[in-house]
C-alpha cells in the first residue's frame, strides 16, 4: 500500500473542506445581505421554536403553514429550528448550518462527478460550479435559502441510487427514495423530477437493466409517499376546513412563479441561458452525457437520469416558469456534473495533437484551434467569476439589516404595531410587533413586476391601525407603499441605507 499517497489524498481533502468552509463561512452573516425570501423562511423556524407553530407569525395572529413555509419546506426550516434551539436565534446561526449545506453538497458533487467521469474531470467541475454564474452555488450557499439543502439531498439520493445499481440491496432503494422525497419537500421545483425518474426507470427495465424492477418501484414509491406524507401533514396543520383554501393559495403562487406560462417571459428566459454561461459549460457536457449514456452500465443509467432531469428543467424554465435567475440553480448545479469531462478532453486532445498541427489536415489543424480558443475562453471565464465573487465575499459588508434593527431596538416600543414587508428584520428584532401583508400581495406584485399585470385592489396599511412603516428593499421594489406615502401620511423618523422608518401620523393630523 503507497502510504504517501495515501497521505497526499487525505492532505488535499483536508485543504478543499477547509477551503469551502471559509467560502462559506467567511464574513458571514454581512455577505450577502439578508433579504426578504430569507427572512420567510427564519421566521418560520423561529416560531417553530419559540411558538411550537410552523406559521408565519403577524400582529394577527399566526399564519399556519402559509406559502412561504412550502417554498422553503421542512428540509430547511426543521435543521434551523435545531440550530436556534441549540444555540439560540440569530442570522449568524442560520448562515453557519448554510455553510454545512454547502460544503456536503459540494463535497457530494464533487464524489458524483468522480463516479460518473473521474477525479480530474470532477475537479473542474467543481470549479465550474464554484464559479459560475455570479448568483449561483456559491452565492445562495451563503444564505439560509432552501436550493442548497435541497440540492445536497438530491445528491445524497442518487448517490444511493448508483449504489443500488451495484449491490442490488433493498435499504439502498429505500434511502435514495427517502432523499429524493426530501429534496422534493424542501424545495418543490423538484417535482420536475418526477418524470425525469420515471424515464430513467423505463429506460432500465427495457434497455438498461441494472436495477430490479421492484427496487425501482420502491425508489418511486418512497419518494412520492415522502411527498404525501407532507401533504398529510399539511392537512393536519390546516385543518380539513381550511385545507381547501390553503391549496387555492398554493395554487395561486404557482401561477405567477412556478407555471407562469406568459410567452413575453419565454424570450428573457432562453437570453438568460445564454448570458449565464449556462449554454457555454452545461451545453457541451450535457450533450456528451447523453451520448455516453448509451452504455448499458449503472454509470449510463446514472449519467441519462441526470441529462433528462436537466434537460426536462431547462424546458419548464424556459416556457413555463417566471424566470427568475435562481429558479436555474438546480439545472446549472447538476449539469455542471458533466462539464468538466467536456473541458479535460478538450485539453488531452489539445495536449496530444499541439505538437503534431504541422503533420495535420487543415481540419485538424481548425479542431486544435477552435478547441485551443472553447477551453482558454472558459478558464478565463470561469476563473474571473471566481475570483469577483471571492472579492465580493472579502470586501463587499453589508450591515444595513442590522443596522435599523439596532436602532429600532433602541428607540421603538416593543408593543407599537409596524408595518412591514421586510421579513428579514423580524429574527433581528424579535420582542417588535410587526404586521406583514399576506402572501397573496407577493402574487399579485410578482404578476405586477414581472408580466405588467396591474391589479384594481388597494392595499390599506392602516387595517391594523400601525404607529410604524417601513419602506424596504422588497416594498420599494414592488411599489407596495409609494401611493400611501405619497398621501402624507407618514414623517420619517430614520432612512439607513435603502430603509426608511416612518412615524404614521393620526388621521386628526
Amino acid at each position: 500500500m503507497d502510504w504517501k499517497a495515501i497521505n497526499v489524498r487525505r492532505l488535499l481533502i483536508a485543504l478543499a473542506f477547509c477551503s469551502l468552509l471559509v467560502l462559506g463561512i467567511y464574513n458571514q452573516p454581512y455577505y450577502p445581505v439578508t433579504w426578504f425570501d430569507e427572512g420567510l423562511a427564519l421566521q418560520g423556524a423561529l416560531n417553530l421554536v419559540n411558538h411550537g407553530q410552523y406559521a408565519m407569525k403577524s400582529v394577527e395572529g399566526f399564519r399556519i403553514l402559509d406559502q412561504p413555509l412550502i417554498a422553503n419546506g421542512p428540509g430547511l426550516v426543521i435543521p434551523v429550528a435545531a440550530v436556534f434551539k441549540v444555540f439560540g436565534a440569530g442570522l449568524l446561526q442560520a448562515r453557519v448550518l448554510a455553510a454545512v449545506f454547502f460544503v456536503a453538497a459540494a463535497l457530494l458533487f464533487f464524489r458524483i462527478s468522480s463516479v460518473l467521469y473521474s477525479a480530474p474531470p470532477a475537479l473542474i467541475s467543481i470549479f465550474l460550479l464554484l464559479s459560475i454564474p455570479d448568483e449561483g452555488f456559491l452565492f445562495y450557499g451563503r444564505q439560509a435559502l432552501g436550493n442548497v439543502p435541497a440540492l445536497m439531498y438530491f445528491f445524497i439520493g442518487f448517490f444511493f441510487f448508483l449504489a443500488l445499481g451495484k449491490t442490488k440491496q433493498t435499504y439502498y432503494a429505500i434511502l435514495s427514495g427517502l432523499f429524493f422525497g426530501l429534496a422534493l419537500v424542501t424545495k418543490g421545483q423538484y417535482w420536475i423530477f418526477a418524470p425525469a425518474l420515471g424515464l430513467a426507470v423505463v429506460a432500465d427495465y427495457f434497455y438498461y437493466k441494472q436495477i430490479r424492477p421492484i427496487h425501482s418501484m420502491i425508489v418511486l414509491a418512497v419518494m412520492l409517499a415522502s411527498a404525501a406524507l407532507w401533504f398529510g401533514v399539511q392537512y393536519k396543520l390546516v385543518g380539513a376546513g381550511n385545507f381547501g383554501a390553503h391549496i387555492t393559495a398554493l395554487d395561486s403562487s404557482t401561477e405567477v412563479t412556478i407555471l407562469a406560462f406568459r410567452t413575453s417571459r419565454i424570450p428573457g428566459n432562453i437570453w438568460y441561458l445564454a448570458r449565464s454561461g449556462f449554454l457555454f459549460f452545461a451545453g457541451p457536457g450535457l450533450v456528451l452525457s447523453i451520448l455516453e449514456s448509451r452504455q448499458r452500465t449503472v454509470v449510463g443509467l446514472g449519467r441519462f437520469m441526470l441529462a433528462v432531469f436537466v434537460l426536462v428543467w431547462i424546458l419548464w424554465f424556459s416556457f413555463a416558469s417566471v424566470g427568475w435567475p435562481r429558479y436555474m440553480f438546480e439545472a446549472f448545479s447538476i449539469g455542471l456534473v458533466f462539464s468538466g469531462e467536456v473541458f479535460y478532453r478538450m485539453y488531452l486532445f489539445i495536449h496530444k495533437t499541439w505538437s503534431e498541427r504541422r503533420k495535420g489536415s487543415v481540419l485538424q489543424q481548425l479542431s486544435l484551434y477552435t478547441g485551443s480558443a472553447f477551453l482558454l475562453a472558459g478558464l478565463v471565464w470561469a476563473g474571473n467569476g471566481l475570483l469577483h465573487q471571492i472579492q465580493d465575499i472579502d470586501v463587499r459588508y453589508d450591515a444595513t439589516p442590522e443596522e435599523l434593527a439596532e436602532y429600532m431596538i433602541q428607540n421603538v416600543p416593543t408593543d407599537a404595531v409596524i408595518e412591514s414587508w421586510e421579513w428579514e428584520l423580524d429574527l433581528l428584532t424579535p420582542d417588535h410587533t410587526y404586521h406583514h401583508p399576506v402572501n397573496r400581495w407577493v402574487d399579485l406584485k410578482t404578476a405586477e413586476t414581472q408580466f405588467g399585470e396591474m391589479t384594481d385592489e388597494t392595499y390599506d396599511p392602516r387595517l391594523y391601525h400601525p404607529a410604524y412603516l417601513i419602506d424596504g428593499p422588497f416594498s420599494k421594489w414592488t411599489g407596495m407603499y409609494t401611493e400611501f406615502l405619497a398621501e402624507g401620511c407618514c414623517t420619517s423618523v430614520v432612512t439607513i441605507e435603502n430603509y426608511t422608518l416612518y412615524k404614521i401620523n393620526s388621521r386628526e393630523e
